[in-house]
């Protein structure tokens, strides 16, 4: 029998969130999982959001730069999808949209996935400023911001023509190196699929992307999940990826053992720190507990997603 959660598992994971998280995951908890509104969670969204257009502010817990930057404003078209909040028309999107296009941490070769900045502020070390290593970091954040622009901005903006040179450059690269950092293989699906529902099938090989993404899926993935700390409920988040035969049995054990090992009363662990416990050990233990928030709503929404909440209703 598949493991699943009960209706008191899922009340002792309820209180913890209640109890810990910040107003920000508070109004996405209640959103997902209490019909709490998405305007509510767009509210409490909108105070990361800098002038610029841009996000920081802490929204990613592992970065404590205030400064607009690429990462974090990815970060946040994230958790908007989730919600299913897409009007491209609001001013949330439309700052994004703004800033995407005007920020200095733009390139040829794509957005920055670090900024200078960043080295002023508690953080952890991935997120040192390193211009070598933005080299092949901005592959995976470029990779799915220029998905998410093809897919919703406007076909005569500045930025949708800046972005469909990004996504032809790396699907070009994608031909003969498969280097692509941390973020590369989820930015590359991320783009596949937001193509893919854009209708650019004659304007991009997508043959070759699905073929590709599933390929280095299959070579990297022992790799992907443990070295990187992508879980399951990362990589698989629903059965409905386009990508998700011949993982059924991994993703199966994933779920059972996510149910066996939550804590008695609390919610999962995060598998990394900052800098082995050393520097910024007090930051650390802050961002550590909102993102303990954060990854309990991932973890449910994957849960969720194959059917392993019992009498859960929404």
């Amino acid at each position: 029998m598949p493991e699943c959660l009960n209706r008191d598992d899922f009340n002792e994971i309820r209180s913890w969130v209640h109890r810990n998280a910040r107003p920000l995951e508070l109004s996405l908890w209640k959103c997902h999982f209490e019909g709490g509104s998405k305007e509510n969670a767009l509210n409490e969204l909108a105070f990361y959001q800098n002038s610029d257009g841009g996000f920081g502010n802490v929204l990613e817990p592992d970065n404590w730069n205030p400064e607009s930057t690429p990462y974090n404003t990815e970060f946040a078209v994230g958790i908007l999808r989730r919600i299913g909040f897409t009007d491209i028309s609001h001013p949330v999107y439309q700052g994004i949209f703004r800033f995407l296009k005007n920020t200095q941490y733009r390139g040829e070769n794509g957005w920055f996935f670090n900024v200078p900045a960043n080295d002023l502020y508690p953080h952890a070390v991935w997120w040192n400023y390193s211009e070598e290593g933005n080299i092949i970091q901005n592959i995976g954040l470029t990779a799915s911001l220029s998905g998410f622009i093809l897919r919703y901005a406007n076909v005569g903006d500045e930025l949708y023509g800046a972005a469909l040179e990004y996504a032809d450059m790396l699907l070009e690269k994608l031909k003969t190196d498969d280097s692509c950092g941390d973020m590369g293989i989820s930015g590359y699906c991320s783009l596949f699929c937001d193509l893919k529902t854009a209708g650019l099938e004659s304007r991009f090989d997508l043959d070759f992307l699905e073929n590709k993404t599933r390929s280095l899926i299959k070579a990297h993935f022992h790799e992907y999940v443990w070295t990187h700390h992508q879980d399951m409920a990362v990589m698989f988040p629903e059965p409905s990826l386009y990508y998700y035969g011949g993982y059924e049995q991994a993703v199966s054990d994933s779920l059972d053992e996510l149910v066996k090992i939550r804590p008695e009363g609390g919610v999962w662990g995060i598998p990394w720190e900052w800098y082995d416990g050393g520097v910024y050990a007090k930051e650390f233990a802050i961002s550590e507990n909102w993102w303990k928030s954060f990854k309990a709503i991932e973890k449910l929404l994957f849960l969720k997603a194959y059917g392993r909440l019992v009498s859960i209703n929404n």
